[in-house]
C-alpha cells in the first residue's frame, strides 16, 4: 500500500512538473510572439540571442537574426529613399532655370505662334512637377500624418473641386465610413480617380462611389457610366505615362500611378476592373492602429 501511495506521489509530481514546463513553454512563446509584432509594427523590440539548447531557442535566434536582416534593409532603404527626395529636388530646381528662361523669350519675341510655345512650355512644367512629385512621393519624401477622418467628406470636398469644370456630371455617394487616414493625400487620390472617371464620361455623365468598413477592412468602389476600357488595358492603367486610348490626351499619365502609391501608403490596394455600366475603381485599406498607419 505504501508503495502504491509513494508511486502516485511520483507520477503526480511528474504531471506536475509536465504542466509547469508546458505554462512556462507557452509564456515564453506568447513573449517570443508579442515581441516579434512589436517589431513588426513599431520597429522596437529586438530580441535577445538565446542561450538555451532547446527547439525554442533556436527559433528565437533564427527570428532575431531575420529581425537584424530587416533592421539593416529599412536602414539602406531609407538611405536610399532620403537619396532619391534628395536627387528629385536637385532636378526640379535645375529644370526651373530654362524653362522660366523659354517662357521670357517666348514672350519677349511675340511670334505667331507664341501663344501655342507657351502653351506647350507649360504643358512640360506641369509633366515635370509631376512625374517629380510621383517620384518623390514614392521616395517617402513627403511624411504622412494619419488621423480619424470621414471617408465621404473627403470625396465630396474633393468633388467640389471639379463641379465646375464638368457641370453635367453627377456624383453619387451610397455608405459612409470614419477611417484614419492621411486626409490630405488620399483627398488627392480621390480627386485623380473622379477626374478621371469624369474624362472618361459622357457630358451627363454618373460617377456612382459605394463606402463600406467592416471591422478590419475599408472599401470604396468608384464607377462610372462611360462603357469601360479594353480589356487589354486594365493591367496597364496605373503605369507611368500609361494614357488609355479613348481618354483625354492632355493628361500626362500619372494621375493613376500616383493614386496606387496613395493608397499603397495605407497599406492597401486599388484594383481596375469593368464594372456594369464602365470602369470600375475599387480600392480596400486594412483599419490599422496608429502605430502601424505612421510608416
Amino acid at each position: 500500500m505504501g508503495g502504491l501511495t509513494g508511486l502516485c506521489l511520483l507520477l503526480g509530481a511528474g504531471c506536475l512538473g509536465l504542466l509547469l514546463r508546458e505554462v512556462l513553454l507557452r509564456r515564453r512563446i506568447r513573449r517570443l510572439a508579442e515581441r516579434m509584432e512589436e517589431f513588426l509594427s513599431t520597429g522596437q523590440g529586438m530580441l535577445d540571442v538565446a542561450l538555451g539548447e532547446d527547439e525554442l531557442s533556436r527559433l528565437q535566434n533564427a527570428a532575431a537574426d531575420l529581425q537584424q536582416a530587416l533592421a539593416r534593409a529599412r536602414q539602406l532603404t531609407a538611405q536610399e529613399c532620403r537619396r532619391t527626395s534628395r536627387l528629385t529636388a536637385d532636378i526640379s530646381h535645375q529644370l526651373k532655370t530654362p524653362l522660366t528662361t523659354l517662357r521670357l523669350y517666348a514672350e519677349l519675341d511675340g511670334a505667331a505662334h507664341m501663344q501655342a510655345s507657351l502653351a506647350q512650355i507649360q504643358r512640360m512644367e506641369d509633366l515635370i512637377q509631376a512625374l517629380l512629385r510621383l517620384e518623390r512621393l514614392c521616395a517617402d519624401g513627403y511624411p504622412f500624418t494619419f488621423a480619424p477622418a470621414r471617408a465621404e467628406a473627403i470625396l465630396e470636398d474633393q468633388w467640389e473641386q471639379l463641379r465646375p469644370l464638368w457641370p453635367g456630371k453627377t456624383l453619387v455617394i451610397e455608405g459612409a465610413a470614419r477611417i484614419r487616414c492621411d486626409s490630405r493625400w488620399l483627398g488627392e487620390a480621390f480627386l485623380n480617380l473622379l477626374k478621371n472617371a469624369c474624362e472618361h464620361t459622357p457630358p451627363h455623365g454618373e460617377i456612382r462611389a459605394v463606402l463600406e468598413r467592416t471591422e478590419a477592412v475599408f472599401f470604396c468602389t468608384i464607377e462610372d457610366n462611360g462603357g469601360g476600357v479594353p480589356a487589354a488595358e486594365l493591367p496597364k492603367l496605373f503605369d507611368r505615362f500609361y494614357r488609355a486610348e479613348h481618354g483625354s490626351k492632355n493628361g500626362a499619365g500619372i494621375g493613376l500611378a500616383l493614386v496606387k502609391e496613395v493608397i499603397q501608403r495605407h497599406h492597401g490596394v486599388i484594383l481596375a476592373e469593368n464594372g456594369a455600366r464602365g470602369l470600375k475603381m475599387t480600392i480596400s485599406m486594412p483599419m490599422l492602429d496608429q502605430a502601424l498607419t505612421n510608416p
